[in-house]
């Protein structure tokens, strides 16, 4: 279903309209998580990506998408929730609340959702207009891990500065940029896997088609 979908979009199934930015990640150094870059102190370069989820036109609310590479390489990708990090929910603004990686991550030290809380001027939900707001000063992000009626534990601060080219691309991806102490298991495991598996082939095949000569 997710081949076929990327195939007749001739792209991404979901988060389609976004834009690529740089940023820089200052961990903390307080995480107990077992991945060596979200427990040690650090900074680094990283690519984020700031999307809509149903790429609904102009400043719609959406379900938003907040994507980083960081160095392993290690994909995170979060989406907008409400309160409880394991709901879904739609935002008119990509600093309008938080995002989470809805499903837990089984972790050293149990089970943890993955949380980025916006702080400072609201963006529009238009990836359009990012970069005009990065004129402007930094996206600010403070990445957390949440446990379900425990204190939340800072990781690092994501600092987003300026947009990439338009029309520049990066495929994250979960499955493939991954961690063996930062996992996602079971039957959500499997359905995540299988659906990235389906995005990748079918945004391959387009690739493919769009590449071949001419009266081939």
């Amino acid at each position: 279903m997710a081949a076929f979908g990327a195939r007749l979009r001739g792209g991404r199934v979901l988060h389609p309209r976004g834009r690529l930015l740089a940023g820089t990640l200052e961990v903390t150094g307080a995480g107990k998580l077992g991945v060596p870059v979200l427990d040690e102190r650090g900074r680094y370069e990283v690519i984020a990506r700031l999307s809509k989820g149903g790429s609904l036109p102009g400043r719609l609310p959406d379900v938003l998408g907040l994507a980083m590479r960081l160095p392993g390489p290690l994909d995170l990708l979060l989406s907008t929730c409400g309160r409880a990090p394991w709901l879904l929910w739609p935002r008119a603004g990509f600093a309008a609340g938080p995002y989470s990686s809805v499903v837990p991550y089984a972790s050293e030290t149990g089970p943890v959702w993955l949380v980025a809380v916006p702080e400072g001027e609201n963006v529009p939900a238009d990836p359009a207009l990012l970069p005009a707001a990065l004129g402007r000063g930094q996206l600010l992000f403070h990445l957390l891990a949440a446990r379900k009626g425990g204190p939340s534990l800072p990781l690092a601060t994501l600092r987003l500065r300026a947009t990439l080219a338009e029309g520049a691309d990066l495929s994250f991806d979960p499955v493939r940029h991954a961690h063996p102490s930062l996992r996602i298991e079971g039957v959500l495991a499997r359905l995540r896997r299988d659906a990235y598996r389906g995005s990748r082939e079918g945004r391959d095949a387009t690739l493919d088609e769009v590449s071949e000569p001419v009266g081939k």
